[in-house]
């Protein structure tokens, strides 16, 4: 017999329960600005997102010095300070906080100041350093799974295994914008991977979404998503980090609200009737109705009554309980025939 799948708890909110998790993807899009990054968090907030993950990294530890990408993150570093803020704004906004660590060395300091989990990054699913310091530190955690074949997947699971941690989901998506592709295409978005991630890895599952759609969270719910994140920018015309796969804040105002009617929607398991629907009924179902002029006495038989809309009769499924009653009033054709004209 196959273990339930279990749920994550992240702060005050629990991951595979009864409502969705929904992570903002600031995605650097601070720039290294302290300002822009507190603005991001009160972006994240107005939302109405449950969190606002951050990539935090030190140069050092992240790129070799001569290459040139080394001195942008150089340029993008918090100093200690700045970081505990960026985590007290957060949760001064009701929001948890999400890192992204690109280097080992902040991990520990991250957790000391409150960061409720990490995320370790797709680029990083190989990373022993980044893996073991992230579980150290007993705080839940998520493996992201962009750009991984299975057999990397298998690998660090198993090194998760090995360390007795159990405190993790997995997150599935696509990564191709480093290689010039604008986003992912939708036949590209595995979504079926998720229900196949659940069965196999017996962990709460989510998705990234590197689409540019506003409705792609949704799809990702109805997939059997737990959470999902998503790119977040002030405006696309600020041409970002990944601003192609950004939405802008009323965007995701939309984006959020239509994934949480989804997850709503598909926590339903038993056949039940939408508003409105009952209006609809009457007005789209049948009655029990005469089909020739009935006269007081006659008794009722299977040619004298047709099915016709209204519904606000006799339904149709009880004719059998009409057939052989006596009509105790004049019935006209097509005029319902009701429970008081009968006996």
């Amino acid at each position: 017999m196959k273990t339930k799948i279990s749920t994550l708890k992240v702060g005050s909110r629990t991951i595979g329960g009864s409502s969705l998790f929904f992570v903002i993807e600031e995605g650097q899009a601070n720039l290294g600005v302290l300002d822009k990054a507190l603005q991001m968090i009160d972006a994240a907030a107005a939302v109405r997102a449950d969190a606002i993950e951050f990539q935090l990294a030190k140069a050092g530890d992240f790129y070799v010095k001569d290459n040139p990408t080394y001195q942008v993150y150089l340029k993008r570093e918090f100093t200690d300070a700045q970081l505990k803020k960026l985590i007290d704004y957060t949760k001064s906004k009701g929001l948890e906080f999400i890192a992204v660590p690109l280097s080992h060395r902040i991990i520990t300091k991250l957790a000391g100041w409150g960061c409720s989990a990490f995320n370790i990054n797709a680029s990083d699913l190989t990373n022993p350093d980044i893996i073991d310091t992230v579980i150290s530190t007993k705080l839940p955690f998520f493996l992201s799974l962009p750009l991984a074949s299975e057999k990397e997947i298998d690998w660090a699971v198993n090194r998760i295994k090995r360390r007795k941690a159990s405190n993790y989901l997995l997150l599935n998506g696509q990564h191709p914008m480093a290689s010039s592709a604008d986003s992912v295409d939708i036949q590209d978005t595995a979504l079926g991977y998720l229900a196949e991630l659940k069965r196999k890895r017996r962990t709460p599952a989510g998705y990234i979404d590197h689409t540019a759609f506003t409705w792609m969270p949704a799809a990702a719910v109805a997939a059997g998503a737990d959470l999902v994140s998503k790119h977040l920018c002030l405006a696309r015309a600020e041409k970002g980090p990944d601003w192609q796969v950004c939405l802008e804040p009323e965007e995701m105002k939309l984006a959020i609200t239509w994934a949480r009617k989804m997850h709503t929607s598909i926590l339903v398991k038993s056949k039940i009737l939408a508003p409105g629907e009952n209006m609809d009924k009457t007005k789209m179902r049948r009655s029990i109705v005469a089909a020739k002029p009935l006269t007081a006495g006659a008794i009722i038989k299977r040619e004298d009554i047709l099915f016709k809309r209204p519904g606000d009769g006799i339904c149709p499924s009880k004719f059998e309980e009409i057939i052989g009653k006596n009509v105790i009033r004049d019935i006209q054709p097509d005029e319902q025939i009701k429970l008081i004209d009968i006996k």
